[in-house]
């Protein structure tokens, strides 16, 4: 499965909340328009959710179930059913010193046959490197906000 490590410039506490709410996650990858939260465990954190993504072109429409190891900061996510879009990944933190902390990312990602070439290509740019740089940005800007 394809990874990328990446140093964030924030608090792995303040990251772990970013990152452990999938509903945050059109914020930093464009590719992602909507969420829709189907289901959440007790704690909230949710595990079944729904994504809808590139609707100027042509939606695509898929679904994710989620698990979280709080203590850990870890967390993982695989398809959900049939979809024209298949993922699976994990990420996790660690913390280092000077409030900063380090995001580790994997991510397998499968387009469906029924995919036009077009929106392929535009998934085949979806790479775990590509993700993390753009975890990173959005947490950093959040960071520095007033």
């Amino acid at each position: 499965m394809p990874a990328a490590t990446i140093e964030i410039g924030a608090d792995v506490g303040f990251c772990w909340g970013l990152l452990a709410d999938p509903r945050l996650v059109p914020d930093w990858i464009a590719a992602v328009a909507q969420v829709d939260v189907l289901d959440s465990n007790a704690a909230g954190r949710a595990v079944r959710v729904r994504f809808v993504g590139m609707p100027s072109t042509g939606s695509m429409d898929y679904q994710l179930t989620y698990h979280y190891d709080e203590p850990a900061r870890r967390m993982s996510w695989t398809t959900a059913g049939e979809a024209e879009r298949e993922l699976d990944g994990e990420a996790w933190l660690e913390a280092l010193d000077g409030g900063r902390c380090r995001l580790h990312y994997t991510l397998a990602a499968k387009a469906g046959r029924s995919l036009p070439q077009w929106a392929r290509d535009t998934l085949a740019d979806d790479t775990a490197e590509r993700v993390v740089r753009a975890f990173q940005r959005f947490v950093e800007r959040r960071a520095a906000a007033p």
